[in-house]
């Protein structure tokens, strides 16, 4: 996979094609109870007894399961539209969550709306082209697949309570969306919105076209922490998400989710309480050190989504 940064200003081309392909490959998109049980006409009472029993388990089990309420794309109240970033013009989404759900993640694609014309979508690749220095080889092969676009975030988002400033992307997400315009030769498409229930990360698509939810049958924990000697040496942090990067004797790593920048400083001093200080380097955002057992912790921390990466390594022998 290749991971594209903010600040990045001119991208290889061939790039740009390759990951419109892979991402157009691998999306996916993504009776009551019996009231009488039957009673035994002969034979001793505890016959009668265990047969009332058997019919009463029979019954019990011809209950269905009680349905799990899930979100609803009409809990989630977003809005697409052109915003102002750090003195730049761009295409930007925003949500607030409406449910009782805790919001993990929330994902928006678009997909190029019918009633574009070939002289709309003409304009969008010469537009296009001459944006990206694309070729007539790249734009040849771009013509061969809709128009489409996409945004998404991970950051934590609490019943009642907003998301701004969400980048859009051009097709897979290689390019910020800055064009107004050209958002608006694309629709919705699929919604994917990730939430917690019962200390689980239950994951819902919605799809416009149909008006029909599918619920992803995997879900994860919320908060997963790590039951080797390396999960004692470093602080748990006061998050409701946790997410497992490596889990082995040698190394533990993890993001947490739902933290501002300080809460991130205040997370990197309960570290160095623990003696994490040696030959320590540090900057904003970022915090590497060992303790005196040759112990490493490495912090980083990601503005855009509110969280924080963190490793922590046994000593090498």
């Amino acid at each position: 996979m290749v991971i594209i940064m903010k600040n990045t200003v001119k991208k290889n081309l061939c790039t740009f094609i390759a990951v419109i392909v892979a991402a157009s490959a691998t999306i996916v998109f993504a009776g009551c109870s019996d009231n009488g049980a039957p009673q035994a006409s002969t034979g001793s009472e505890g016959v009668a007894s265990q047969t009332s029993d058997d019919a009463s388990a029979v019954s019990q089990t011809k209950q269905p399961a009680k349905k799990r309420e899930t979100i609803k794309i009409d809990d989630i109240a977003w809005n697409v539209d052109q915003g102002i970033v750090d003195g730049e013009k761009y295409v930007l989404l925003d949500y607030t969550n409406n449910s009782k759900y805790t919001v993990t993640d929330f994902e928006m694609t678009f997909k190029e709306k019918g009633s574009v014309t070939e002289e709309d979508k003409e304009n969008f690749y010469n537009e296009i082209k001459d944006k990206f220095s694309m070729s007539d080889d790249d734009i040849s092969e771009l013509k061969q697949r809709d128009i489409s676009m996409h945004a998404e975030t991970e950051k934590i988002v609490e019943p009642g309570e907003s998301a701004k400033n969400i980048n859009c992307y051009y097709y897979s997400g290689i390019y910020y969306l800055k064009d107004i315009n050209h958002f608006n030769l694309v629709e919705p498409d699929v919604a994917t919105i990730k939430y917690i229930n019962d200390n689980k990360i239950y994951t819902s698509y919605y799809d416009f076209s149909t008006k029909k939810y599918s619920e992803d049958e995997n879900t994860e924990e919320a908060y997963y922490w790590t039951t080797s000697e390396l999960g004692t040496k470093i602080p748990k942090p006061d998050v409701k998400v946790v997410k497992k990067c490596i889990d082995n004797e040698d190394s533990f790593g993890f993001e947490a989710y739902g933290l501002s920048l300080d809460q991130f400083n205040e997370y990197v001093d309960k570290c160095k309480q623990l003696g994490f200080t040696v030959d320590e380097s540090s900057y904003e955002g970022h915090y590497s050190a060992d303790d005196k057992d040759g112990y490493n912790v490495y912090l980083s921390y990601k503005e855009d989504d509110d969280y924080m990466t963190v490793t922590i390594d046994a000593p090498s022998e």
